[in-house]
């Protein structure tokens, strides 16, 4: 199948610039060259004229091959199971906690995006909470859209503070199917809980749930603040500790499991293919994929040929 698209091509306005700059600047070069040959003609010999055409042509080149060029594609059939996994994700401040680096809430954020990118055709949707939830996306297929809305997740946005997970647990039944053995709840947090009866609210959903706890589960971490330091409550420096007890026990007696991340990195696409698409059924069906050839290499090794021809050589002194 064959079909012409540029994947980069809202750059267009600066390749257009940078090419504008390039000739300009050869230009003006060549006008110069002459200029000097004018008033000293027996001191420079004549440069080599070859040189701006293949600077200007090797230049246009890897231009091209910046906006990623496409033009042969294919169709592909996948099989797809058509999971729907409801995230919530915990956006309190103690997942401002620096213990995973650069802190808890942006650990969970790269590893959820990692997750929607390796269950392709299963569908995510995500609700941040703290002391109220807030959904943000309802499941899609679409990981880009998953992922920009795990972008505009943060502690300082959300209405009310605090930790509700039981509140998030609730809430997410308006995200799930009607067919409960295609679903799943997946809770990031640091286990904080101000009574909000989350098991109680875990085991009405009827679906499994898979608990990731973020934070270290000995020392802890101070709890930064809004002004670049460190919460404090009654003249001392607030700490938070992963608590691993509660979170156990949501996975336990749902059916799902329990994953103790803390501060480590874990391979997202290891982890959705052996313990957690495995919890989930869904029913299986072929879908066509249609997927674009990249073909930059055809412009840039050309390119960079030119450009390299086009260096060498200097002026002649006569």
């Amino acid at each position: 199948m064959t079909s012409s698209v540029l994947r980069n091509a809202e750059w267009w306005p600066i390749v257009v610039v940078v090419f504008v700059i390039g000739a300009v600047t050869i230009l003006l070069t060549r006008r110069l060259q002459r200029q000097r040959h004018g008033l000293v003609p027996r001191i420079f010999g004549n440069t080599q004229t070859g040189r701006p055409l293949l600077t200007s042509l090797g230049s246009a080149l890897v231009l091209v091959a910046v906006l990623d060029p496409r033009w042969f594609s294919e169709t592909i059939e996948l099989p797809f199971r058509g999971r729907n996994v409801v995230v919530l994700l915990d956006a309190s401040r103690s997942m401002r906690c620096q213990d995973a680096a650069p802190n808890r809430l942006e650990v969970a954020k790269v590893l959820l995006g990692e997750l929607a990118e390796s269950a392709v055709g299963d569908r995510f949707g995500l609700i941040a909470f703290a002391g109220t939830p807030v959904p943000k996306c309802p499941p899609t297929a679409d990981p880009r859209a998953f992922r920009r809305a795990l972008r505009q997740v943060a502690s300082e946005r959300m209405p009310v503070g605090g930790s509700l997970p039981g509140d998030a647990l609730r809430e997410a039944a308006t995200f799930l199917s009607a067919d409960s053995e295609d679903s799943l709840v997946l809770l990031l947090s640091d286990g904080d809980d101000m009574g909000s009866w989350p098991l109680e609210a875990a085991r009405s959903l009827g679906v499994p749930v898979v608990t990731i706890g973020l934070g270290d589960a000995e020392q802890g971490a101070r709890i930064p603040d809004d002004e670049g330091g460190w919460l404090v409550y009654d003249d001392s420096e607030v700490w938070s500790v992963r608590d691993d007890a509660q979170m156990r026990d949501l996975a336990d007696a749902t059916g799902g499991i329990h994953v103790p991340l803390g501060t480590s990195v874990v391979n997202a696409r290891k982890l959705w293919r052996e313990r957690l698409a495995p919890l989930v059924g869904g029913t299986e069906s072929m879908q066509e994929i249609t997927k674009e050839r990249s073909e930059w290499r055809w412009f840039a090794v050309p390119g960079l040929v030119l450009l390299g021809f086009g260096s060498l050589g200097r002026p002649r002194i006569a």
